[in-house]
C-alpha cells in the first residue's frame, strides 16, 4: 500500500465507493430482463469502466504509478464507448460491435469511430448535459497527459522510478472515481429500477470526496 495516509485513505473511501455502486448495480441486475442489443453492449462497456477503475486502484496501491496513470485513458475511452452506445451509435456501428469475433468483424470494428469523434457525436446526441460536460472536461484537462502515459511519453518516462506527486495520484484517482459514478448512470438508464438513479447517487454524494478531482 501507498506510504501516504491521505492516498490511502483515498483508495479505502474509493474502494468502499465502488462497492456500494456494486451492490446498487447487482441488486437491479438481479431483476433485468436483456433488452435490445444496443443496451446490453452499453451495460458491458460500464462494466468495463468499472473494472478498469478496479485495476487502477489496485496498480496505485501496489505503487504501480505509471500503469496506473496509463489505464486511465483505456478507462475513459470506454466511458466514452458505453455513452456513445447509449445515445449516439447507428445501427450499423451497434452490429459492428456486437458480431461474431472473427478477424472480418475486428477489421470492421477497428473501422468506428475514434475518440474525437466519439465525443463529438456525443454532445451532437440526447445525453444528459451532466455526461456530456464530464467527457468534455476529460477531454479539455487531462487528455493530453493521458496519452504521454499512454504512449510511453514525457511525462511517464520523467517519472521512472522517482514517483509521482501524491496530487497526481489523487487527481487521478479521482478521476477515475467520476468516470465510474457516469458508468454507473448509465447503466441505471437501461435497468429499469426507479430505486437506482438515486441509491447510485446517495453512494457518491456520501463519498464526494472521492470525485471532486479538479
Amino acid at each position: 500500500m501507498p506510504t501516504s495516509t491521505s492516498l490511502r485513505t483515498l483508495l479505502e473511501r474509493s474502494e468502499e465507493m465502488d462497492l456500494g455502486w456494486r451492490e446498487v448495480l447487482a441488486k437491479a441486475g438481479a431483476q433485468y430482463v436483456p433488452g435490445a442489443v444496443r443496451e446490453r453492449l452499453a451495460l458491458d462497456a460500464c462494466a468495463l469502466v468499472l473494472t478498469h477503475g478496479q485495476a487502477i486502484r489496485l496498480l496505485l496501491s501496489s505503487k504501480l504509478e505509471n500503469p496506473a496513470l496509463a489505464l486511465l485513458r483505456v478507462q475513459h475511452e470506454a466511458l466514452l464507448r458505453a455513452a456513445w452506445l447509449a445515445h449516439a451509435a447507428a445501427d450499423a456501428e451497434i452490429a459492428a460491435l456486437a458480431a461474431p469475433q472473427t478477424d472480418e468483424a475486428l477489421k470492421q470494428a477497428n473501422q468506428l469511430p475514434l475518440p474525437g469523434v466519439l465525443l463529438r457525436q456525443i454532445e451532437a446526441s440526447d445525453a444528459p448535459d451532466a455526461l456530456k460536460q464530464g467527457l468534455r472536461e476529460f477531454r479539455d484537462i487531462a487528455w493530453a497527459g493521458a496519452n504521454s502515459y499512454t504512449h510511453a511519453g514525457l511525462l511517464p518516462l520523467g517519472h521512472v522510478g522517482t514517483g509521482h506527486d501524491e496530487r497526481v495520484l489523487g487527481q487521478a484517482l479521482q478521476a477515475s472515481n467520476a468516470h465510474g459514478y457516469a458508468a454507473c448512470m448509465i447503466s441505471a438508464k437501461f435497468l429499469g429500477n426507479a430505486t437506482v438513479h438515486p441509491s447510485i447517487n446517495l453512494v457518491a454524494i456520501t463519498h464526494a470526496d472521492c470525485m471532486a478531482w479538479r
